[in-house]
């Protein structure tokens, strides 16, 4: 079933400067760079890829099997005692699926199903794959449970705070363990709850609670600066930082030489307002 380690992905804070690294100082043939995804050759026989990423949608680290077909794996799953987080979800050049085996190891597989039909001239892919799925406002985060849309609106009505007032505070809690009691395992995450929040929002479901309650404090216009070099090409990506490794090292950089810390919630509160 497993073919081989097909990609290890690698998130890094400069593309440009880790792949100078990983191809002048470390010697790998870089195969392919597009946006910010960088892909290299890891072994001699090029049938394993290390792949590096300023994407924050992507996972810090995370080591993909090839297989040849994930969608058939699904189908058997009961035969070859798989448990699957979700459906197998279309990625660059097949599908992807996060599994279980029987010892409860978790396993993230892809296949190339849909690699003939994207090749470029000297067939070769003509796309990185990134395992990333394409289309959804937080594309590249792992979906292990569907949305409740229904529960998800009761316990948004009754926290009645405005999903900006909610990142890092004890009224998302509250939200989340409503919306989660009754739930079986796998249970969403806190970034999977917000994510399906923010897509609630954005279908024009999510009841209106009017303005946020709370306000972003204030700070000296260079420590609004330093925020916005450490965001870089993120702060138009605001929605996506919330229950993410990227925002907790961005809450730790901000705060790293204030004497007077600034939590998360009031961080995100200054990042909501510079990203206006």
């Amino acid at each position: 079933m497993l073919r081989r380690v097909d990609r290890i992905l690698l998130r890094v804070p400069s593309l440009d400067g880790a792949v100078r690294y990983y191809r002048d100082v470390l010697g790998l043939p870089l195969l392919r760079k597009s946006g910010n995804v960088a892909s290299f050759h890891l072994t001699h026989a090029h049938d394993t890829e290390l792949v590096l990423h300023t994407d924050p949608d992507l996972p810090a680290g995370a080591t993909y099997f090839l297989v040849d077909d994930v969608r058939d794996l699904y189908r058997r799953r009961n035969e070859l005692k798989l448990k699957f987080s979700a459906p197998p979800q279309p990625v660059s050049r097949g599908y992807r699926a996060t599994i279980k085996d029987p010892f409860e190891n978790v396993l993230l597989i892809l296949d190339r199903t849909a690699e003939a039909a994207i090749t470029d001239h000297v067939g070769t892919p003509g796309i990185v794959e990134d395992a990333k799925p394409p289309g959804a406002l937080f594309a590249g985060v792992e979906t292990r449970v569907p949305v409740r849309k229904a529960a998800l609106i009761k316990a948004y009505e009754q926290v009645a705070r405005t999903a900006d007032d909610l990142p890092y505070t004890p009224h998302f809690e509250t939200l989340y363990r409503a919306y989660v009691a009754s739930m079986p395992e796998p249970k969403p995450t806190r970034r999977e709850v917000w994510r399906h929040l923010l897509n609630l929002r954005k279908a024009g479901t999510l009841p209106k609670h009017g303005e946020a309650k709370s306000r972003p404090p204030k700070v000296e216009p260079e420590d609004e600066q330093r925020l916005r070099d450490l965001l870089g090409d993120d702060i138009g990506k605001r929605d996506r930082l919330p229950y993410s490794d990227r925002f907790d090292k961005l809450v730790n950089e901000f705060n790293i030489d204030r004497a007077r810390k600034i939590s998360p919630h009031l961080v995100w509160r200054i990042v909501a307002k510079l990203a206006k």
